[in-house]
């Protein structure tokens, strides 16, 4: 498997991704894995268009993600994993899927939500579900860019 990271972020693709953490991890898919977004065609094509030349994008619902990289569908590619919420992580690495490392990026400040950091706001489920990944041996950073430097998610 070729994931080369895999970043939690309620904006799924924007500016930061693109232009700064495509070329950072010199990565060649971008993998939206969202059950709802997933069925939606026209927020779909619209985040297509935001891919760098030269780079592929899916956006599929988790049990797509599983069977295609289950199939090898991206052993060739490196691939950075895009999710709203850390329980899709879950079931990600649960199916076999090797995820080197977890990004924070930016989780709103809503649904109760407590703050963890200046971009990132967390409610118990999340942080219990980012304690069982970190417990599966997969360290969780927050990074907003790459030029930042790592911080350890410490819950």
């Amino acid at each position: 498997m070729t994931v080369v990271l895999a970043r939690i972020d309620q904006r799924l693709i924007h500016g930061l991704i693109v232009n700064q953490w495509a070329q950072y991890l010199k990565i060649k898919r971008f993998m939206v894995v969202d059950d709802e977004l997933s069925k939606n065609e026209s927020i779909k094509s619209n985040m297509r268009m935001t891919k760098p030349a030269g780079t592929g994008m899916s956006i599929i619902n988790t049990k797509k993600a599983i069977h295609n990289f289950g199939i090898g569908k991206y052993d060739e590619q490196r691939v950075f994993i895009l999710v709203k919420e850390p329980e899709v992580l879950i079931q990600l690495v649960k199916a076999g899927i090797k995820i080197p490392k977890i990004d924070l990026g930016i989780l709103f400040d809503e649904n109760g939500r407590k703050p963890i950091s200046k971009f990132v706001f967390l409610n118990a489920k999340e942080k219990q579900d980012l304690m069982t990944l970190k417990n599966m041996g997969i360290p969780v950073v927050i990074q907003y860019v790459p030029t930042d430097p790592e911080k350890e998610y410490i819950a």
